[in-house]
Order: C-alpha cells, then sequence, then structure tokens
C-alpha cells in the first residue's frame, strides 16, 4: 500500500491534468453530439499515432519490429471486437456532411483505459528499467495500445459507414 501511495504521490501534475483533459472528452461524448468529418477522424488518429509511440518509445529496446507487429495486432482485434461491441449504437449522417452520433459512455472507457495503459507501462518501466528490453513486456503493452486505438479507428468507421450514396455502401 505503501509502494501504491508513494507512486501516486510521485506522479508529475501533468499526468493528472491529462486524465483530466482525456476524462472531459469521454465525458463530453455521454451527450448527443454532431461532427464534421474531419472531427470524426481526429481522436482516433490522434490516439493511435500516440499509442504507438508510446509503445515505441517505451518498448523498442525490445525490438521496434516486434513492438510495432504486436500493436497492428493488438489493433486489428479492437477493430474486430467493434463487430460485436457496434459502438456507436446510434448515428445518423447528416445531409450536409456531418454526423449526429448518440451519447455513450464507451468513449470515456476506451479513453481512460488507453491512459491507463501509458501510466501502468511508464510506472512499471520507472520500477523495473530492464521491461524496455523484454520481448514479453513489449508485445503485451503494444497490443493493449493497440487495442484501445483499433477499438477507436472501428467506432469512427462505423460512423463514416453511415454516408448514403454508393461509396458508404462500399465502405460498409
Amino acid at each position: 500500500m505503501n509502494t501504491l501511495i508513494a507512486i501516486l504521490g510521485n506522479t508529475p501534475l501533468v499526468v493528472w491534468a491529462a486524465l483530466a483533459l482525456l476524462v472531459g472528452i469521454g465525458l463530453r461524448q455521454t451527450r448527443t453530439q454532431t461532427l464534421s468529418a474531419g472531427r470524426l477522424w481526429l481522436v482516433p488518429l490522434l490516439a493511435g499515432a500516440a499509442s504507438l509511440a508510446g509503445a515505441l518509445r517505451g518498448f523498442g529496446g525490445a525490438g521496434e519490429l516486434l513492438t510495432g507487429a504486436c500493436w497492428a495486432i493488438g489493433s486489428a482485434i479492437g477493430f474486430a471486437a467493434n463487430r460485436w461491441l457496434d459502438l456507436p449504437r446510434r448515428v445518423v449522417a447528416n445531409a450536409d456532411g456531418r454526423f449526429t452520433i448518440g451519447g455513450s459512455i464507451a468513449p470515456l472507457f476506451i479513453l481512460v483505459a488507453i491512459f491507463l495503459v501509458r501510466y501502468a507501462s511508464n510506472v512499471a518501466l520507472a520500477i523495473q528499467p530492464a521491461l524496455a528490453n523484454d520481448p514479453l513486456a513489449a508485445a503485451g503493452v503494444a497490443i493493449a495500445y493497440g487495442l484501445t486505438a483499433g477499438l477507436l479507428l472501428a467506432r469512427a468507421r462505423k460512423i463514416w459507414s453511415t454516408r448514403a450514396g454508393p461509396a458508404a455502401a462500399l465502405a460498409a
């Protein structure tokens, strides 16, 4: 228990600010909102790039190819899992090219999961720096990072597929 308190107490304030920002973004998505096509792809692309960079930065010593491949596998698993999760469930493609998306708590959970993966892996690396070169640790963290990125990407793809027209039918 003392170790956990020490870890939390030594965590820089900027980390907690990042968590607050992610929670704020996630809470905003619990309400129905209208998004432009560009904004629709913003969170999945930024989160995906950040998760891949986090995996490579923290565990690249175990091999960038291994870490990148495991991230891609995790991303594919997350993307495929959305067939079952079916997120988001309420989407309307508007005539002006924007999308109205029903509120959901799922994006909040995904964003917090991204934070927790990054926080836990950084704490583990601070306690045990040799993990940066451990292929098993790299694979596990990269898959977890990729899983969250894949879920966000699949969510955006599902929203995008509600567009009308022949191109939308091919994308679905």
